[in-house]
C-alpha cells in the first residue's frame, strides 16, 4: 500500500508539473486578449464565462494521468515489431535516439519531418473521425457550444489514443528520436491552445498554410455552416490540397456545437456517450464526404 501511494503520489506531481503551469499561462494569456472586442471572434464570451467550462477542466486534469499508460501501449507494441531487428539491450536506444535515415539529420530537420509527417497523418485521422464509425468519440470535441482555449482539452480517451498517441508512437517507429517529440511537445499544447481561442485572426496570407483561430473554429460550426472542412491541426495547407478548406472573407462563424440538444454536458456522461445504443444510424453532426471517404478505406 505504502508503494502504491508513493507511485500515486509521484504520478500527481509529475501531472501537476506539467499541466498546471501551462494552463495558468493559457488562462492569463488569454484572460489579457479577451477583453479586447477588436480581437474576439465572438465578443462578450470569456472563456471564464465558458458553459462547459468545468467539463474541460475535468478533460484537462483527470486523462493526463491516465496518458502515459495509453502511450506505453503503442510503444510495446512498436517495441514488439521491431525487436527482432536489434538486441533487446539495444531496444532504448532504438527508440530514444531513433534510427535510419531520420536519425542522421539535423536536430531541426528532424522536428520538421515530425511536424509535417505527423500532422498529415493526422488530418486524415481527423477526416475518419468525422466519418459513421467514429464520429461518437470526436463528438465529444464537438459538443462544446463555446469554443475556447479549454476546448483543447475535451477530448474522448479512444480519440486520443488512435489519434495523437498513435501517431507519436509511429514518429517514433519511423525513426524520429523521442527528444524531438519532448521538445515540440509545447509547440503542440500552445498550437493547440491557439486555434481553439476565441480571436478573429486569420493569420492573411499565411492563411493558406497554418491554421488560425477563424480556421479552426469553422470546423466547430454544424456541417452545413462549413463544419465539413478544415480538418488540419497545424497545416491548413493539407485542406487547400484535398479541397477541404473554408475561410470565407467577410464572415465568422458564430454557433458551435452538435445538432442534439440532450447531449450529455457532463464529464462522466461524455466518457459513456460512445457506448450508449445509438438512437439512429446517422452520426450527430457527421461530415458530409466524410464517411463516404471511411467506406472507401474498409474497401
Amino acid at each position: 500500500m505504502a508503494d502504491f501511494l508513493l507511485l500515486l503520489f509521484a504520478n500527481v506531481k509529475e501531472v501537476a508539473a506539467t499541466v498546471v503551469p501551462s494552463t495558468i499561462a493559457f488562462a492569463v494569456v488569454f484572460a489579457l486578449l479577451t477583453p479586447f472586442s477588436s480581437l474576439a471572434c465572438n465578443p462578450g464570451r470569456a472563456w471564464w464565462g465558458n458553459r462547459g467550462l468545468l467539463t474541460d477542466l475535468c478533460y484537462c486534469f483527470i486523462l493526463p494521468f491516465f496518458a502515459p499508460y495509453m502511450r506505453l501501449v503503442f510503444l510495446m507494441l512498436g517495441g514488439a515489431l521491431v525487436v527482432w531487428l536489434v538486441d533487446v539491450q539495444d531496444l532504448e536506444g532504438f527508440f530514444i535516439g531513433g534510427h535510419g535515415p531520420v536519425r542522421g539529420l539535423p536536430f531541426w530537420a528532424q522536428c520538421a519531418v515530425y511536424l509535417v509527417s505527423s500532422d498529415f497523418i493526422l488530418y486524415w485521422i481527423h477526416r475518419i473521425f468525422h466519418g459513421e464509425r467514429m464520429w461518437r468519440y470526436h463528438a465529444i470535441h464537438h459538443s462544446a457550444e463555446d469554443v475556447d482555449w479549454t476546448t483543447a482539452y475535451r477530448f474522448h480517451p479512444i480519440n486520443l489514443w488512435l489519434g495523437v498517441f498513435f501517431v507519436d508512437a509511429l514518429m517514433v517507429l519511423i525513426g524520429v528520436p523521442l527528444v524531438v517529440l519532448v521538445f515540440l511537445a509545447p509547440f503542440n499544447s500552445v498550437m493547440s491552445a491557439f486555434v481553439h481561442a476565441n480571436l478573429n485572426w486569420t493569420l492573411g496570407p499565411l492563411k493558406y498554410v497554418v491554421a488560425s483561430p477563424v480556421f479552426h473554429r469553422w470546423h466547430h460550426t454544424l456541417p452545413a455552416e462549413g463544419g465539413d472542412k478544415n480538418f488540419a491541426s497545424t497545416f491548413a495547407l493539407w485542406d487547400v490540397l484535398f479541397d477541404t478548406f473554408y475561410l470565407p472573407a467577410g464572415a465568422l462563424p458564430q454557433n458551435y456545437g452538435v445538432d442534439d440538444p440532450a447531449f450529455p454536458a457532463g464529464f462522466a456522461a461524455q466518457l459513456l456517450y460512445p457506448f450508449r445504443p445509438a438512437k439512429n444510424d446517422t452520426p450527430l453532426g457527421a461530415m458530409r464526404g466524410s464517411s463516404e471517404l471511411t467506406s472507401s478505406l474498409r474497401r
